[in-house]
């Protein structure tokens, strides 16, 4: 990013920018999720939709940006991040709500996204803001608009199944990082700048460490859904 727009705005964790763009999300969580709950099967389609376009606009203008201020590369180009992946499994869900798809974006969608608007990984305002913002928020969106029907009821055991999906991940971006020397999902090594990461010990621990803050993070996700479950008659 340019230095002027770094200089323009220096991101401050619970400052008056970020409460306000977490006001936003929530409220606009809060509205699309009423909307989704009375919605018929024709409106819930026409919602998704509009909702998926609302990614992939995001993922455009990701791209635009990155294209302009650092150019495209192998490296750091690809839709691999699990962020990104979890992008493209919200847009599908929308189109498509297949069961498997729906839980991979409530359990890394929520899970993820709700960790990283409260302690966002940015340091300047200006397009950088917006976009963070913008991606984190419309995720979120589309995860409560995914479970807002009134007939939906996630499946028993989606939390092995998340830790099944997110180790096949991990063992095939890890060995695709190992063979071209990149670093998707910092599977091979820490990011270069200060991150959550830096308290979870070297590699491989800190990947261990992941690992069991996912599991919790899917345990507490589901203990909503176990608990309907067990109060169905």
């Amino acid at each position: 990013m340019a230095t002027s727009a770094r200089d323009s705005f220096a991101f401050e964790a619970f400052s008056a920018p970020h409460l306000a763009a977490l006001a936003v999300i929530g409220l606009a969580g809060v509205l699309v999720f009423r909307l989704g709950r009375t919605l018929g099967p024709s409106g819930r389609k026409t919602a998704g939709w509009l909702l998926a376009l609302l990614i992939l606009g995001y993922g455009g203008a990701v791209y635009s940006r990155q294209a302009l201020a650092w150019g495209l590369d192998w490296a750091w180009s690809l839709p691999l991040d699990l962020c990104n992946l979890t992008l493209i499994v919200c847009v599908a869900a929308l189109w498509r709500p297949r069961p498997l798809w729906v839980e991979w974006a409530y359990y890394l969608g929520l899970g993820g996204g709700v960790q990283a608007l409260a302690t966002p990984d940015l340091a300047g305002g200006g397009w950088d803001f917006v976009l963070f913002f913008w991606g984190h928020g419309v995720v979120l969106a589309a995860v409560l608009f995914l479970v807002s029907g009134r007939a939906f009821a996630m499946r028993p055991g989606a939390v092995g199944r998340m830790m099944l999906g997110l180790n096949l991940y991990a063992l095939a971006v890890g060995a695709l990082n190992a063979a071209a020397g990149w670093n998707y999902g910092y599977l091979c090594r820490k990011p270069s700048a200060p991150s959550l990461l830096d308290h979870l010990g070297p590699w491989p621990w800190y990947l261990l460490a992941l690992e069991g803050i996912a599991l919790a993070t899917f345990l507490v996700l589901d203990l909503p859904w176990r608990l309907r479950r067990g109060l169905k008659p």
